[in-house]
C-alpha cells in the first residue's frame, strides 16, 4: 500500500489491488482563475491518474471539488461522499454528469471490497460541510483531515483506528488578512499569527492522532497572477510545508516522523519517501512562482478574459437578489446587525446599500448608493458579482480567489453574514441558529 501526492489536499491511495483518489484537483487553477497547487511546472492531463476504482471528495471547496481534473474521469466511476444536512454538494457533483455517486453517513464504515474500506467523518461546524476520510486495507491504513474542523472526540476516534500515514491540513487557506485594507505592518502582524496558530493546530492534530507518519498538506496555494504575485511573499497568511516539520520537530513531540512530499512523490505503508519531479517549495519560494507565472501567463489571462463582462441587468440582479436572501432570513438578520456598502467595479457595475441591521423589518434592504455608516465594505469586481447573485459561483470561492477588496467596522469577523452568503436557503439558515442558540 502506498499513497501518491498530487498536490494541495489531493491524494492516491493504491493498494495491491484498488486506487482511490481523493479531492483531485491536479490541473488548471480553482478559485475564480487565482490557485494553483505548490508546483514549479503547471501539470498536464496526463499527469491525471484517471485509471481508479473509487473517488472521494470531502466538499464542495474548487480546491478539492475541480471541474477540470474531474472531467478526465469516467463519470460511471462510484463517487463517495459524506452525506451532509442538506443536498447541495450532492447536486453539484451529480451536475457534473457522474452517474454513480454514492453519500456515507458519518463514521458509518463502507466496504468497497474485501480489501478496502472507507470511513467518512462530518466536520462538526454549524455553518460549512465538510468532512475527512479514513481509508482501511489488509495492508495498513490512512488517514486524510483534508480541511476538515474535528472536535477532541473525532479526533481520538481517528487515533484508535491506528493510522500508518496521516495527511493533516496546516495553512490558512483564505482571504483574511490580505484583502483587507490595513497596513502593511498590521497585516504582516495578523498574517504571522494566523499562521503560528494554524500550524501549531497541526501539531496538536498529529499529536493526538499519533500515526507513525504525517504529512503536511491541504495548505498554502500558489497565486501566479501578475496581479498577485505579492500573495506569495513570505511573510504572507499562506504557509509553507517545511514550516510545519520544523514546528513540528521544534515542539518536543515524539512518536510521528513529519514527512514533507512535494508533488507526485510517494509516501509507503512502512513511510519509504519516493521523489519524484517536483521540488519541495519552501518558505523561500518566489523564485518557484515567477517561473510558473511566466510559464502560465498566457493562458490565465485567457481564462479571465473568457470569464466575461458584466451585462446591463447587474443593478436589477443585486437589488432583486440581495432583497430576496435578506427579507427572508429575519433570524440571520438579527445576527449580522450590520450595513454593507458593495461596490461592483467595471462595466455596468455600481455602488449599493445592503441593510442587514437587526432592527430592519422593512422597507427597502437594498438600494444603490453610498454610504459613510457602513460596517463592511467589499469592492469586487463587477462579472464576479453578477455570476455570483446569478448563483453560477458560490460567494466563498470569490471570496477565496483574493480578487476584491474589504474592510470593516469594527474590524471583527462576522461568520453570520458568510454563513447567509454561503447558501441563504431559509429552512438551513433557520435549522442552524435553533441549535446555534441552544
Amino acid at each position: 500500500m502506498f499513497v501518491r501526492f498530487l498536490g494541495q489536499a489531493c491524494t492516491l491511495i493504491e493498494t495491491n489491488n484498488e486506487r482511490i483518489i481523493v479531492d483531485p484537483w491536479i490541473v488548471g487553477p480553482c478559485n475564480v482563475n487565482s490557485w494553483y497547487t505548490l508546483r514549479r511546472k503547471a501539470a498536464t492531463k496526463k499527469d491525471i491518474p484517471t485509471d481508479i476504482d473509487y473517488i472521494y471528495i470531502s466538499h464542495e471547496h474548487q480546491d478539492h471539488f475541480q471541474e477540470e481534473t474531474l472531467r478526465e474521469f469516467n463519470k460511471n466511476i462510484p463517487i463517495y461522499i459524506c452525506k451532509f444536512p442538506t443536498d447541495r454538494f450532492y447536486n453539484a457533483v451529480l451536475n457534473l454528469g457522474f452517474k454513480n455517486v454514492i453519500e456515507l453517513s458519518s463514521w458509518k464504515s463502507e466496504k468497497l471490497s474485501d480489501d478496502l474500506e472507507i470511513t467518512s467523518i462530518k466536520n462538526i461546524d454549524l455553518m460549512f460541510e465538510d468532512s475527512a476520510l479514513l481509508i482501511k486495507s489488509n495492508e495498513g491504513t490512512v488517514f486524510c483531515q483534508t480541511d476538515c474542523k474535528m472536535d477532541f472526540e473525532s479526533l481520538k476516534k481517528v487515533n484508535a483506528a491506528k493510522p500508518d500515514i496521516g495527511f493533516f491540513m496546516y495553512s490558512v487557506a483564505n482571504w483574511y488578512p490580505d484583502v483587507y485594507n490595513y497596513s502593511k505592518e498590521k497585516r504582516d502582524e495578523i498574517a504571522k499569527k494566523r499562521k503560528a496558530a494554524k500550524i501549531n493546530g497541526f501539531i496538536n492534530y498529529v499529536n493526538v492522532i499519533s500515526p507513525k507518519y504525517a504529512i503536511a498538506y491541504a495548505g498554502g496555494p500558489l497565486f501566479p497572477h501578475k496581479s498577485q504575485l505579492k500573495l506569495n511573499y513570505p511573510i504572507t497568511v499562506f504557509g509553507c510545508p517545511d514550516e510545519s516539520k520544523t514546528a513540528w520537530d521544534n515542539s518536543g513531540n515524539t512518536g510521528t516522523e513529519v514527512v514533507i512530499m512535494a508533488a507526485d512523490d510517494e509516501i509507503s505503508i512502512d513511510g519509504t519517501h519516493t521523489q519524484n519531479n517536483e521540488p519541495i517549495l519552501s518558505t523561500n519560494k518566489i523564485d518557484a512562482v515567477n517561473e510558473l507565472s511566466l510559464e502560465i501567463q498566457d493562458d490565465l489571462n485567457r481564462r479571465r478574459r473568457e470569464e466575461g463582462e458584466a451585462s446591463s441587468r447587474l443593478s436589477n440582479e443585486i437589488i432583486d437578489y440581495f432583497t430576496k436572501i435578506i427579507s427572508e432570513n429575519q433570524i440571520a438578520r438579527k445576527h449580522i446587525d450590520m450595513k454593507v456598502q458593495l461596490i461592483a467595479e467595471g462595466r455596468n457595475g455600481g455602488n449599493f446599500i445592503l441593510d442587514i441591521t437587526k432592527d430592519k423589518e422593512s422597507g427597502s434592504f437594498v438600494k444603490e448608493g453610498t454610504t459613510d455608516d457602513w460596517n463592511y465594505w467589499m469592492k469586487i469586481p463587477a462579472h464576479l458579482v453578477q455570476k455570483a447573485v446569478n448563483n453560477e459561483l458560490l460567494w466563498e470561492t470569490l471570496f477565496l480567489s483574493a480578487r476584491w477588496q474589504g474592510d470593516r467596522k469594527p474590524d471583527q469577523w462576522n461568520e453570520h453574514f458568510i454563513n447567509l452568503l454561503y447558501d441563504p436557503e431559509p429552512q438551513r439558515i433557520e435549522r442552524i441558529y435553533k441549535r446555534y442558540n441552544m
